[in-house]
């Protein structure tokens, strides 16, 4: 019997890792809920007055797949983009567990139950700690990335939130 290259792939390898074609579902699930939230609250016209609320709905809902994919991933060397994502993923989880056992289920948003500058510092707070652990090798897997654009968004609106209105409102117009 040959022996087996160290870069061969068996059959046993590739059926115990994870499916790309749940993962897309679990995805493509996100995003539409996310566009059923943003349709029934109105949010989704031409110009697009709340962009920066959409985009935070938008995020969360793919926040609370983040858990459940990369919970599934067969690498189990992560960087920090994974677990942005996971922290962020469940502290939305978290949040809405919290929401239905005081029995607020109905007047929750289960995508952004944090607001926005809460969600954003804690993020950052995992962001440093992670740069200052070393966990901060880089990987171009596209959960990492994924997770990077993820926690750089929720920071960029939190340090946005600090700008005062009356600075954004003279910019507009």
């Amino acid at each position: 019997m040959p022996p087996k290259r160290a870069g061969a792939r068996t059959a046993s390898t590739t059926a115990s890792g994870p499916s790309p074609l749940l993962n897309a579902i679990l995805l493509l699930g996100s995003v539409g809920y996310a566009l059923a939230i943003l349709v029934s609250r109105g949010r989704v016209g031409w110009p697009p007055h709340q962009l920066l609320a959409s985009s935070a709905t938008v995020a969360g809902c793919l926040a609370l797949v983040g858990p459940i994919v990369l919970a599934r991933a067969a690498s189990a060397e992560g960087g920090l983009g994974e677990l942005l994502w996971m922290t962020g993923g469940l502290l939305i989880w978290v949040f809405d567990f919290a929401a239905l056992v005081r029995g607020q289920w109905e007047t929750t948003a289960w995508a952004t139950p944090l607001d926005s500058q809460t969600m954003g510092l804690i993020i950052l707070a995992v962001l440093v700690a992670g740069w200052r652990s070393r966990m901060a090798v880089w990987s171009w897997s596209w959960t990492n990335v994924t997770g990077w654009v993820l926690g750089l968004f929720w920071v960029g609106i939190a340090l946005a939130s600090w700008v005062p209105s009356r600075i954004v409102t003279a910019a507009t117009h």
